[in-house]
């Protein structure tokens, strides 16, 4: 199922479950930076209502992922539901909005999509489904806000997740899986290349930045990343994940040097 498909399934029952309530839809992520995986990616939204959610809104809400989940399980719709005053509001973060995850709908804390880099790939590759275009809802992104967030992502989440990996690779019982893999080698680089330039990158065009700024010792791992990136095949073993474990501490290590 492509993309147009599936979200044109997800309008058709919030329109009948809350016609009206769903004015603005628009896609982020690996769709938006042309690098969405037919039959393995997400598809990454940002849905706009007229005013923050109500009771009797969310309401509607849990029906409408309800009904998706059974006419459409897969691709995910993933994202968070905000009012229009939300993406002019400096920061992005912070604010306690329904949001969807693997196809489950939260509304129990702060969603992490509502970040400034994702307000800042709405507002320059973000692709209108519904609703004013992108480009012309000034969205607030500015620059400093968008490299402070992902060096502290990187220095909390990503610092943590290296050393889970290294932890788990001693134990000869872990077991890996590809996703994980291709997550660990690229997705660090994604905030990496945001640190020093500012924009944004799909996980391929991570690795393919890596290729060029990471040593060539780590050029192979970057290699299989890719390939699992546009394949889906492969193995994920656990001298992959070390070596994957060793390209996020080298990210971390790099932001932190050139933020000190």
């Amino acid at each position: 199922m492509d993309v147009a498909a599936a979200l044109g399934t997800y309008l058709d029952i919030a329109d009948s479950v809350a016609p009206g309530m769903v004015e603005g839809l628009y896609v982020v992520g690996s769709f938006a930076l042309d690098d969405w995986q037919p039959g393995r990616s997400d598809i990454d939204i940002v849905a706009v209502l007229a005013e923050p959610t109500t009771d009797e809104d969310f309401g509607s809400l849990r029906t409408v992922h309800a009904l998706l989940a059974e006419r459409q399980p897969q691709p995910y719709i993933d994202g968070p539901y905000v009012a229009w005053a939300d993406l002019i509001i400096a920061p992005a973060t912070g604010l306690h909005r329904p949001w969807t995850l693997a196809g489950e709908l939260h509304h129990d804390g702060e969603c992490f999509e509502i970040n400034p880099v994702t307000w800042y790939t709405l507002a320059t590759y973000g692709v209108t489904v519904r609703g004013p275009a992108a480009d012309s809802l000034n969205i607030w992104h500015e620059t400093e806000d968008r490299v402070r967030f992902v060096i502290d992502n990187l220095t909390s989440y990503w610092y943590q997740l290296a050393k889970s990996v290294t932890e788990a690779c001693d134990d000869p019982t872990s077991l890996f899986d590809l996703a994980s893999f291709e997550w660990c080698a690229l997705g660090a680089l994604r905030l990496h290349y945001t640190a020093f330039t500012g924009d944004v990158t799909s996980k391929r065009g991570a690795g393919e930045y890596g290729l060029v700024v990471t040593p060539d010792y780590m050029h192979d791992t970057l290699r299989a990343a890719l390939n699992a990136r546009a394949t889906g095949e492969g193995e994920a073993t656990s001298a992959m994940m070390l070596r994957a474990a060793d390209l996020i501490s080298w990210t971390v290590n790099e932001v932190r040097l050139a933020a000190a």
